[in-house]
Order: structure tokens, then sequence, then C-alpha cells
């Protein structure tokens, strides 16, 4: 959808208009799906309050069935936005109601499957992002599309070129996922998609028993989430040489193609530089499919252990290429995904290898003195805790359990730094930078969360992971759902080349956008981003790949995030 000079300056007058109000007359920010009953709900209100006290009403016969009394009044520094807190969590009783403030009101819902439809949509959309098959009018709607990049005739670029393989070889690399709003398929970045959502099974394979999420395979014995994490696995494995067992960091186009259907995109697709950033993600990913995939031995026989070999032999890579930082080709322009510190890559890969084989021989030379960030593309060394909490049961030995003791440690002392921001916010959220992908920043710090909440078994985890996620779906001062489909206000015009060219109105749904940044606001014009505060520059224009593109790592810990949750309080 091309938006002219004329519609942007008018966008501007209605959301200057839409500015000036808010500052005069109250405003309530919540999540705009709902809640469950045991849930933490609260509300944020802002403008002129003339009271001190809320009320929810039964919309039917207008009858208070619960009165609170509202926060101080506190500002947040992010926004510019002064709010007081409507904390509801002690009411537990399911239905629809109205939250009143003043004279202003809002419509809630509190049921205990409020977020069956949003947790399943956020994992659809893996489906509807797979690349070289086509995808069925049975399974995606109105979304069915036409096979796109078969990928079977992929070239060597000149910067991944051996003497085996020099440039021009042809070598086949189909499936997979897109990664982003573009068609391109990145290792490093599928490395964290794919243990989020490894590690969602791992810790709770029993809620995936029955858990449908609609796709071709949704018929076999293997649950479903894993048949999905299947499509991309398999072409990981693809994008090993097989002969000295590096990895190739990219399967791309020169350039990025225009906004056209996936099947449309003509533009020559190349495998680009081995790095050991994707050989590391690539053990750490595969090493960790081989835990979870023996155990479906009779389903999938073979598949387990070739994981395991290709984890072993890219591990092997690494050890002769300990510093093969990726370097962009002079004749590419699309994502490039360099890391400079791969030390936490090392972390990651060393350990899921130890866990998968008991040979202490991986954990040589790695340190266990750094606290690693909540996880990140780039920074990936706290995946490297999360995948103890898989194996926890299974610990018995002095030296693993020294290990874990340290792990532990520095998990916990890494959520509390996220703590301490949550506790001391207005918006109740952990958030105190607005980098690229600052939506996905949130929904990370409530994966470190619920790993913290299963590391002590203390509730304040658990409610700020869940505040996070309330946070995401409308709790903000943009007043925004940033999941497309849902809620009463949804990104619309998402920076994505399917949805841009597929001529249906609405957005594929479930898709976490990348939310407000600063870091590139030249993409729509930085006169179109019409406030200074971080929180508030966020554009909902198809321009704006800083604020409003989607990506496969961003809808990862988003559902995590809803369907941990969901986990821990069906036990």
């Amino acid at each position: 959808m091309k938006t002219n000079a004329t519609k942007l300056g008018l966008l501007a007058f209605l959301v200057l208009l839409f500015n000036c109000k808010q500052e005069q007359f109250p405003s309530i920010y919540l999540n705009q799906i709902g809640f469950t009953p045991k849930a933490v709900k609260q509300a944020f209100v802002s403008g002129d309050v003339n009271t001190n006290e809320f009320n929810l009403l039964n919309p039917v016969s207008n009858e208070i069935v619960y009165t609170g009394v509202l926060s101080d009044l506190k500002e947040w520094s992010f926004s510019g936005t002064s709010v007081r807190i409507a904390d509801f969590s002690d009411f537990q009783e399911s239905g629809k109601y109205t939250l009143e403030i003043g004279n202003t009101k809002k419509e809630i819902i509190i049921d205990n499957t409020i977020n069956s439809d949003i947790g399943l949509a956020a994992l659809k959309t893996y489906y509807l992002a797979r690349a070289s098959e086509p995808i069925l009018d049975k399974h995606a709607g109105i979304y069915a599309r036409t096979l796109g990049h078969p990928d079977t005739e992929i070239k060597i670029h000149a910067s991944a070129a051996s003497a085996s393989k020099p440039e021009g070889t042809v070598i086949s690399s189909p499936g997979g996922w897109y990664d982003a709003g573009d068609y391109n398929k990145y290792i490093v970045n599928s490395g964290v998609t794919m243990h989020t959502l490894l590690q969602l099974y791992e810790l709770y394979p029993d809620y995936w028993t029955n858990l449908k999420l609609d796709i071709p395979e949704s018929n076999n014995t293997i649950p479903d989430l894993l048949d999905e994490v299947l499509i991309n696995l398999r072409w990981m494995l693809t994008m090993q040489d097989e002969e000295d067992g590096g990895v190739y960091h990219k399967l791309t186009s020169l350039s990025f193609c225009g906004m056209v259907q996936p099947h449309e995109d003509n533009l020559e697709r190349y495998v680009v530089a081995k790095s050991t950033a994707a050989a590391l993600d690539f053990a750490a990913v595969t090493s960790k499919s081989y835990r979870i995939l023996s155990k479906f031995e009779e389903e999938l026989p073979g598949l387990a252990d070739s994981c395991l070999i290709a984890a072993k032999k890219a591990w092997e890579w690494t050890e002769k290429n300990p510093d093969v930082l990726y370097l962009q080709p002079k004749d590419i322009s699309t994502g490039a995904y360099d890391d400079t510190n791969i030390e936490d890559e090392k972390y990651w890969a060393a350990n899921e290898l130890y866990l998968s084989t008991k040979d202490e021989n991986y954990l040589n030379n790695i340190s266990y003195t750094s606290v690693y960030e909540a996880p990140h593309w780039s920074k990936v060394g706290a995946l490297g805790y999360f995948s103890w909490f898989g194996k926890e049961n299974d610990i018995e030995n002095e030296f693993e359990k020294d290990k874990f003791k340290v792990i532990k440690q520095k998990l916990i002392k890494s959520a509390n730094r996220y703590y301490r921001t949550y506790s001391t916010s207005a918006f109740k959220t952990s958030i105190d930078s607005f980098a690229w992908g600052s939506n996905s920043d949130v929904a990370n710090h409530g994966v470190l969360f619920i790993h913290a909440y299963k590391a002590t078994g203390e509730k304040k985890y658990l409610d700020a992971a869940e505040s996070n996620l309330n946070y995401l779906l409308g709790g903000n001062p943009l007043d925004m759902c940033f999941v497309t489909g849902f809620g009463v206000n949804s990104p619309k015009h998402v920076h994505d080349r399917r949805c841009s060219s597929d001529t249906i109105p609405e957005p594929i749904p479930g898709l976490l956008v990348g939310g407000p940044n600063k870091q590139a606001r030249a993409d729509c014009g930085e006169e179109n981003y019409l406030s200074s505060y971080p929180a508030l520059s966020y554009l909902d224009m198809e321009c704006s790949y800083a604020t409003n593109e989607i990506a496969i790592n961003w809808n990862a810990p988003l559902a995590f995030l809803i369907h941990s949750i969901e986990a821990e309080k069906s036990k």
C-alpha cells in the first residue's frame, strides 16, 4: 500500500490532534485482548482524573462489582506521560465488564480462554512464512498463496566459494521460514528463533500434546509445535557444507526484491560466506534438537542422530575457525546480522553440546563469569542458561550441580536487573531503552522472567512477565496492541512484502511489529515521527521498516510468553 505525502500530512495532523486531546482528557491504556481470571490486571489512566477511585461495572445492569483505589500519579520519562494505575488483579470473576475511572470508561473481558486465539495466531504465522511450498487455503484461508522460492538451485556466492565448491556452484537449500518483511533466510536469526520455540516445547511438553495449529502436519503423531520447527530445522541442515562442517551465514538475493508476492520474486539467490557465529548458532540449535527429537525416533528415524552429527561437525569447524566474523560483501545489501562479539554464541553452543553428549571437553575454556542479558539475535548467552532448565530433572553428578548452581545465580541476577526497572515503571514494564525491535525486547525480558520464576518459584517474576505481555497488548502510551489482527487498535500497514502485495486489507494476524525506536526515523521521513519521546516513536506505515516490520525472532518470544504463562497457570 503506497502512502503519498498528502496522506502523511493528514496523518501527522490527526496524530497531533489526538496527542493534544490526550493531554486534556483522561485516557485509559490496558491490555486490549482481556485478562485471564488469575492474571495481573492493570489499567493506566492519564490526564485530568477527578477521582481517586475506579469501578468495575456490570455493563448490563450498571451495577458496581468491584471498587479500587488509583495509585499515585507517576511520569514515564520515555513517553512524557503521567499515569495512575488501576489494579484489579484480585478481582477474578469471568465476564465482560466496564472499567470506569471518573467520566472515562473502557470495556474489558476476563476469561480463562482469552489468550487462546492470539497464542495460536502467534505460532500460525510460521506456517504462513514457509518458503518453498504452497500455503494452502485449507489452513490459511484468505492468506493462501502460490509456492514461492523453491530454492533448489542456489548459487555459491564468491564469499562462500571453496576449492570443491567454486563460485557459481549450484546447491539445493529449500524450505525454512522467510526471516522478516523480506524473503531471505538467515542462520543467525533462525538460531535464537529456533531455540525459543524448542525451549517452549522442552519446558512444557505435556502442554503441547493436544494443541493443534491447523497446519498440514496436524494429523500426525508429532506435536504441532515441533512439526513447525522441523520446517526450519531441515532447511538449516542444508546450510552446512558437508565437506568441512562450516555453515553458510545466509541464503539471499543480492538486494531486496520489490513489494511483490513470493512467487513473483525472480531474483537469483545465493548462499553467502561461512561465519563462526552461524556455525555456533547452528551447532547449538541442532544439538538441542537432538535431545528433543530423540524421543520421536519412530516418527523421525535417524533425524536426531543426524542433528547431533551436524552439531559436532559445526563445532569442530569453529575450533579451527574461531573468529571468522561476517563481513557483508560489497555486492550484497540484504540483512547482515553481523556480530563482532561471539563469546556468547560459543557459551551457548558449548552448553548445548554438553547437555546432549555429557562430554566435559565442550566446556573447556568456557567462562561462567559473565551475566548475560535477555536474549537478542546478537546476544544469545542467556540461551545457554535456559537450556539447563529443560534438563533440570536429569542433573545428577556434582559437576552438573555446581554448573547449574552458578547458572541459576547468573540468571536471577540478570532477571533482577530488568525486574528493578519493571517495579518502578509507571507502565509496569521492564523496558528502559528503545532499540530496533523494542517490542521483542519486552517479550524477551518476559522469557527471562519465566525462567527466573522456574528457578526461584517467586511469583513476582511471573507477574512481571504477565505485565510485559499486557504492555505489548495495549497497556502502553500509544494505546496500541502491537499484534496484528487483535485488539481495538492494532497495526494495519506492516512492513512485510506478503501483506503489502496480497491485496487483502488486513495484514496476516498474529504478527508482533518491531515497535517504537529512534534508530532509523528516516525510513518514512523524520518529519512524520511526531514525538521526540522514544516510547512514542512509532508509525503504522508500510514504509516504517524501523518500527513496523515483522520478524521470526520477534514472534518467538511473544509466543513463548503467551504459552508459558498459560502452561504455568494450568498446572
